[in-house]
């Protein structure tokens, strides 16, 4: 995705302090928003690509960005981080003071030797998202700012979907990253698939949505799938993807906040998780 930047003619970094600032960082990009919490306004977006193959690799990119960005090094209000990697897994709240949730993430997912493992609760539902994360990032954040909050991006994602979705019917959620996608499924008020899968071609994707649609018992015309993340509305994946299942629709931000003329261009489906960012803080 090509880097976007537009600010709304009354954005002030003076009145940082009336503003919070939500951040989203992965190997497949870095962007940001600014919402004016008085006036539920959006009045900042920017998005920029990043380059970097490993996560050990990501910190060292960020710092350059930070650099560069006179908006990122400013005293807000308040101050969240959505972190995204596919290196996750779903984990049954009861397990949250367990021994042996420690356990469950080394057995799910890899994590490296500079890296570190935390659960994040998952608002209205009794599940966690376990992940693993570069340390030296979440350093390099809290020498820039006093406090702040660190999720991974299903959270929003998640609380985005709840409120969304149709709970007469099965819910499937696919978050498109630029070599993976995420797929969640929830039949009634459970989860019943958290999962990530790589993808080069429409093949590969409509191979594992159909998969998961055949095996959950998903109603191609009655069921609901709904699509955010990295893809084009227009785009092949989509247009393919209609050809079997009926009801597709795009995940939106929160309706309790205004955009403005700073996402004409945008298709704001794409940004979900960091738009709906704020609502959960």
């Amino acid at each position: 995705m090509h880097e976007i930047n537009s600010i709304d003619e009354s954005f002030d970094l003076k009145r940082a302090s009336d503003y919070h600032l939500s951040i989203q960082v992965g190997l497949d990009g870095f962007s940001f928003c600014t919402l004016d919490i008085h006036r539920k306004r959006y009045i900042v977006f920017r998005h920029i690509p990043i380059i970097a193959g490993k996560s050990q690799f990501l910190t060292r990119k960020v710092e350059s960005i930070f650099d560069q960005v006179e908006e990122l090094n400013s005293c807000y209000h308040s101050v969240s981080v959505n972190y995204s990697t596919n290196e996750a897994t779903l984990i049954p709240k009861e397990y949250s003071t367990s021994v042996h949730l420690s356990k469950i993430e080394e057995f799910t997912f890899e994590i490296g030797r500079n890296e570190e493992a935390r659960a994040d609760m998952i608002h209205g539902m009794n599940y966690m998202i376990g992940y693993s994360y570069p340390k030296d990032l979440v350093s390099f954040l809290n020498r820039k700012y006093t406090d702040f909050e660190f999720r991974h991006q299903s959270v929003p994602i998640l609380s985005s979907l709840q409120n969304q979705r149709n709970e007469k019917k099965n819910t499937i959620l696919i978050d498109f990253e630029t070599k993976y996608f995420r797929i969640i499924v929830l039949q009634g008020t459970q989860i019943s698939l958290y999962n990530s899968f790589y993808f080069k071609n429409e093949s590969d994707f409509l191979y594992y949505i159909l998969n998961v649609c055949h095996t959950l018992h998903i109603d191609p015309e009655l069921d609901e799938i709904l699509i955010s993340g990295l893809v084009a509305d227009d785009s092949e994946y989509v247009r393919q993807l209609k050809k079997y299942l009926g009801n597709i629709q795009f995940l939106k931000p929160c309706s309790e906040f205004s955009y403005g003329s700073i996402f004409e261009k945008v298709q704001k489906h794409q940004f979900a998780s960091l738009l709906n960012t704020y609502s959960c803080v």
